[in-house]
């Protein structure tokens, strides 16, 4: 069987178990629903932790560790409960609820579940699957770890509604460190009690690899200078006292998410006429998370910096009948290419000689030979360093969304790559309602944690795929590419339901929500991104004038 082959093979076995998972989950919710009106059998218990017990077996093979690992604390907490029912045999007779973050988590397994092929061509990345889980990118994992059971019960319920992923866990667990390990691995944060801060940070540090260091956010029952001076000198990278602010806390969550993401991936550009030595540079970058492109004919580095789009360029100051300063001097040409940081790897170690090379258009120089260990730190913060200076260009300040123009030309991209590849997408507008009413009453300052409130509402429910850009005020542009009308109005009203679930506070403490309206139109049944959009405006106006909180569709005239 070729490589080829065996790859078909996995990815349809992984997509049969994903199918098989999604109708277990479902068993599992119903007997949860059961168990929650007091009516479970002792037998169906033991059949559900059965259930559990092979979902925690079985997911990690099939590409889906976060679903084994959630089904395993799962599968652990009930384990005491189907113990003393075969202590006692009481197998036919209902038993007692148990407790409610079992039933959270059970709901929390649909979103863990995805069809989404190991190696798959990014043109064929554009599917529909997933479109009807309630979560469409990569979770969010929060590792809640509290002494109070209702703290974190209302950790668990109030992060939910913005789309993150919880799991309970206990500085006594001997599985904490192993927890701790694999979360590193994907985006998750800590959210401890002060209690428990100390400990988890000290284990946090421990489990330190790569600087894969897990965030730890610290809740305390009061807020002084002292106390938030010992919570930082502890480790916490957030600091938040009692009555919890929701929104705040999932706004510092997404934040040190995405500062963690940048910090560990880049994308970069290497001009090495030394293929063996380039090879190593390559190997050694991409098994720290960067993707690395290779150029050795300087002739196509302008086609390659155009297609990789590279966060910095790593070049020789001396190539092979060519001048890495001159073609520094030579990539500053083009105006898009300014601010691209380019780095100089050479033996030349004379301070002098540096900063002339460095005048002609780089920003830095990096002196060979350099560890493995100093190169992957040094891009990683270079990169980090470029995506931030980016952000501030490309991205709204506030939501952290892209710009108005750059969503707009991601609406004419997606267009173009809906006709060339044959696949249907949809654009959606997104607005706040009574928003100026937000402002009147509650301050401006209110109504900006609203925007940010909704905005990383919308990147914890969307799709790594999808595209979200702040169109101006309180109004978003969404793309769903693979998704007909029918499944982006799905998923956009799941979004709202979710943002109207969430309290917001004002100065004098009072509490209220707020609702949104969206209007979604298909792209593929228009010649041009604008008029898409425009389509997409009327139907929101639409929405507006029947009342509002709620999505409609635009229907193309007869």
């Amino acid at each position: 069987m070729s490589v080829n082959d065996v790859q078909a093979s996995l990815v349809a076995l992984r997509s049969k178990f994903s199918g098989r998972a999604r109708e277990e989950i479902l068993f599992l919710s119903r007997q949860a629903e059961k168990m929650s009106e007091g009516k479970l059998t002792g037998a169906e218990l033991s059949e559900a932790y059965h259930v559990l017990h092979r979902l925690a077996g079985s997911a990690g093979t099939f590409g889906l560790p976060d679903l084994g690992e959630a089904a395993r604390v799962l599968e652990k907490s009930l384990k005491p409960h189907v113990e003393r029912l075969a202590a006692t045999g009481v197998a036919d007779d209902a038993i007692a609820p148990v407790e409610p973050l079992f039933l959270r988590g059970i709901e929390g397994l649909f979103g863990l579940v995805t069809d989404q092929p190991a190696s798959v061509p990014d043109s064929q990345n554009k599917t529909v699957e997933g479109v009807d889980d309630d979560s469409h990118g990569t979770q969010v994992r929060i590792l809640v770890c509290h002494q109070s059971a209702d703290v974190r019960l209302s950790l668990v319920q109030g992060l939910a509604r913005y789309g993150f992923q919880c799991l309970e866990v206990s500085l006594t667990s001997p599985d904490l460190a192993g927890v701790i390990a694999e979360s590193s691995r994907v985006a998750s944060v800590f959210v401890v009690g002060e209690q428990q801060l100390e400990g988890v940070a000290s284990e946090c540090r421990s489990q330190n690899v790569g600087g894969r260091q897990l965030p730890v956010l610290c809740l305390a029952g009061h807020d002084s200078f002292e106390k938030r001076y010992w919570a930082a000198e502890a480790g916490a990278e957030g600091f938040f006292s009692e009555p919890l602010d929701f929104p705040r806390l999932a706004d510092s969550i997404e934040r040190l998410v995405s500062e963690r993401r940048y910090r560990l991936s880049g994308r970069v550009l290497i001009v090495e006429d030394d293929s063996d030595l380039a090879e190593h540079y390559r190997l050694v970058l991409e098994s720290s998370g960067v993707e690395v492109r290779l150029v050795s004919d300087t002739r196509h580095l302008m086609q390659d910096l155009a297609e990789f789009q590279p966060d910095i360029v790593l070049m020789d100051v001396n190539l092979a009948g060519r001048s890495g300063i001159t073609l520094a001097r030579l990539i500053r040409f083009e105006p898009r290419w300014l601010s691209l940081p380019i780095i100089y790897l050479s033996s030349e170690d004379d301070p002098e000689s540096q900063l002339v090379a460095m005048s002609e258009g780089a920003d830095e120089f990096l002196s060979k030979p350099i560890t493995d260990d100093y190169l992957v730190r040094s891009v990683l913060h270079r990169c980090h360093r470029a995506r931030q200076l980016s952000e501030l260009m490309n991205r709204d300040s506030l939501t952290g969304l892209l710009k108005h123009a750059l969503v707009k030309q991601q609406v004419h991209k997606e267009l173009a790559s809906c006709r060339r590849l044959g696949y249907r997408s949809c654009v959606a507008m997104v607005d706040l309602d009574h928003f100026k009413q937000v402002n009147d009453t509650w301050g401006h300052g209110c109504g900006d944690r609203v925007i940010k409130a909704l905005a990383n509402l919308l990147k914890n429910r969307l799709r790594e795929t999808d595209v979200i850009g702040r169109y101006g005020g309180e109004e978003f542009v969404v793309v769903l590419p693979g998704c007909d009308v029918g499944q982006a109005q799905s998923v956009i009203e799941g979004i709202g339901r979710s943002f109207s679930e969430l309290l917001f506070f004002g100065n004098d403490e009072d509490s209220f929500s707020v609702t949104l309206s969206a209007g979604i139109a298909a792209l593929n049944d228009f010649s041009d991104g604008d008029v898409a959009l425009e389509a997409a405006d009327q139907a929101l106006y639409q929405r507006k004038s029947a009342g509002r909180n709620g999505v409609s569709v635009y229907t193309v005239p007869e």
